[in-house]
């Protein structure tokens, strides 16, 4: 059985993400000590884009997952204690921005460490992963599930959520799909204004909810590609009360949609890298997605 149903009382589910990539996005062009001019973007973002974004979401009174790297994290362990206080979810997104498609032996060890960090700040081991790019190697989800995780974010190939069945022990791993038309990132480093994005999304929004399929939007802290400019807050706050005007439409966490969606015992899928994992052992995929610093 492959249906998929919503919590009851929901027509859909709207999923608010935060790629928390600060400081540790520009340490991949430059050295710390030149986080400055154009390598300061990753700066704003928690200097000034994560108090706005944060007032925000209270003000709605709606959860999020912020994806932070360990990196980051260790750097601003205040600030993803807050998230915790507030009631969102913290979840991985490796240590430094890593190509997990290239990282090899030392893919399970950089698993283990972004966790590890994030557990020893809040006193929680997250569940959630989202790669980098959206760059996994073969055996990533099989190492997610060792690991104890519950969830990727990381595939853009669904409308709705499912599960994989992973490995050979017979483990499962939700995949909670995004949206590329609903990430900020490509639309804003393109250099789009904020208006053309509130156009863009709202279609996109209407358009899911009317077929009752997931919402699943992607927002990024920073200041060049990022949601947390004065203006473009503004037009988030609108679009938020927007999609709470559409109606039975529920706001929440990756983990908590995981979680449901494992309770409805879906038929899972077979591992899509199985089957070629000696083929991409030796072969990487380059289907890379980062956005340079502007």
């Amino acid at each position: 059985m492959n249906t998929y149903t919503w919590p009851q009382g929901a027509r859909t589910v709207v999923l608010l993400t935060v790629n928390f990539d600060a400081e540790t996005f520009d340490l991949k062009e430059t050295a710390p000590e030149r986080l400055f001019g154009r390598y300061s973007y990753g700066r704003y973002a928690v200097r000034a884009g994560f108090p706005r974004l944060r007032e925000l979401f209270a003000r709605h009174g709606v959860p999020a997952t912020f994806f932070v790297p360990g990196g980051d994290a260790r750097r601003h362990p205040e600030l993803v204690r807050a998230l915790a206080e507030d009631g969102h979810e913290t979840a991985a997104r490796g240590i430094d921005l890593e190509n997990f498609a290239t990282l090899g032996d030392k893919e399970v060890e950089v698993l283990a460490s972004s966790r590890a960090i994030l557990a020893d700040i809040t006193g929680q081991a997250p569940v959630g992963f989202r790669a980098p790019g959206g760059e996994l190697s073969s055996r990533t989800l099989g190492h997610l599930a060792e690991q104890g995780f519950l969830y990727d974010a990381s595939f853009q190939d669904a409308d709705q959520p499912y599960v994989f069945s992973v490995g050979t022990g017979g483990k499962q791993i939700v995949e909670l799909p995004s949206n590329f038309a609903l990430d900020d990132a490509p639309i804003y480093s393109a250099r789009h204004t904020h208006a053309r994005l509130q156009t863009i999304w709202r279609d996109e929004i209407q358009a899911l909810h009317a077929e009752s399929v997931l919402i699943p939007i992607t927002l990024n802290l920073r200041g060049d590609f990022g949601s947390t400019r004065a203006a473009r807050i503004a037009v988030l706050d609108t679009l938020l009360t927007e999609i709470k005007q559409l109606g039975d439409v529920r706001f929440m966490t990756c983990q908590q949609l995981a979680e449901h969606t494992l309770s409805l015992k879906l038929a899972p899928e077979p591992d899509p890298y199985l089957a070629h994992a000696e083929t991409l052992a030796n072969t990487v995929y380059r289907g890379d997605l980062a956005i340079k610093p502007l």
